[in-house]
């Protein structure tokens, strides 16, 4: 490989060291949440049997003509813990994945740096020797514009994946405000069914969303292009969007004309990634112009050199 490839290679490989990093860094905090997630789910899941099987807490609700109401909130509590949960293991097993993926990538690597220093040592005897060092400066910025690139271009691709999951989300949601609409006046036992089978969608939808909003937040912060420097949107806050979304779920799955607390989630957290990717989309535009603008440089000086 030439100067230009070693320098890409090793940027890339810095690239994926540092995602590996926050990977690792992720799953360490999600697998810290799952501990927290299950003491929370057990205790709500005695609180729903205590009432359940009866006692002194269960009689005194019984007396005072409020256990069902009570069972009612427990039952919800129990199963919005369970889905948190449930995501949250989901999101473990995706961390892993992408912590196996990212290590096998980084062996793929090599050690281009080594070979670098090696080159780039030759070759700046040889412009001392010659007092010329626009070589070097041209490769130095196809080199930096070329990592731009990458980091840009990765960010948009978990974008548009999160993108795609919101989108197929809100129209299962869109679909159970319409049932719901109609269980409302009088739908019966199918339109509930339906309504929460579409639910049920959005739901596994939503542990897809997660990953790929995670992912992206990962990528951002590898991108530093002048173009997306003014962002200024609570990023931090796509990384909780699920734990969100499902406690509005559940609110929603009790109340049936409430599902717009979930389908409005949705939209909020679409435009925001929407906002970001067509910024990335003009960098990643202007990226290549450059790029292209100084091998066309480059070319040109080694034709009259």
């Amino acid at each position: 490989m030439n100067l230009i490839q070693l320098k890409e290679s090793a940027e890339e490989k810095n690239r994926l060291e540092k995602l590996l990093i926050r990977t690792q860094n992720e799953l360490t905090q999600e697998q810290n949440k799952s501990v927290q997630l299950a003491k929370q789910l057990q205790k709500e899941f005695e609180d729903v049997k205590r009432l359940e099987e009866g006692g002194l807490s269960s009689l005194f609700h019984e007396i005072l003509g409020t256990k069902e109401k009570k069972l009612d909130k427990e039952r919800q509590e129990y199963l919005a813990a369970k889905l948190k949960y449930e995501n949250c293991q989901k999101q473990i097993d995706n961390l892993k994945q992408e912590v196996e993926r990212l290590s096998s990538k980084l062996q793929q690597c090599g050690n281009p740096e080594k070979d670098y220093k090696v080159q780039l040592t030759a070759k700046e005897q040889q412009l001392k020797a010659a007092n010329d060092g626009t070589l070097q400066k041209y490769e130095e910025q196809l080199g930096h514009y070329y990592s731009q690139k990458k980091e840009v271009n990765e960010a948009i691709h978990a974008g548009e994946m999160a993108i795609k999951g919101l989108k197929l989300a809100l129209e299962s949601l869109r679909k159970a405000q319409n049932w719901g609409t109609f269980d409302m006046v009088g739908g019966g036992l199918l339109a509930t069914a339906v309504k929460h089978s579409k639910m049920d969608e959005a739901k596994s939808l939503i542990h897809d969303v997660q990953y790929w909003l995670r992912k992206f937040n990962r990528e951002l912060k590898d991108v530093q292009v002048n173009q997306i420097g003014t962002m200024d949107l609570q990023l931090d806050g796509l990384t909780t969007f699920a734990d969100y979304f499902f406690d509005n779920l559940i609110m929603d799955w009790v109340v049936q004309s409430k599902i717009n607390r979930s389908y409005d989630g949705c939209v909020d957290v679409l435009n925001q990634v929407s906002q970001i990717v067509h910024q990335l989309k003009a960098a990643d535009s202007s990226l290549s112009n450059k790029y292209k603008a100084t091998k066309k440089e480059l070319t040109d000086y080694l034709v009259q050199a």
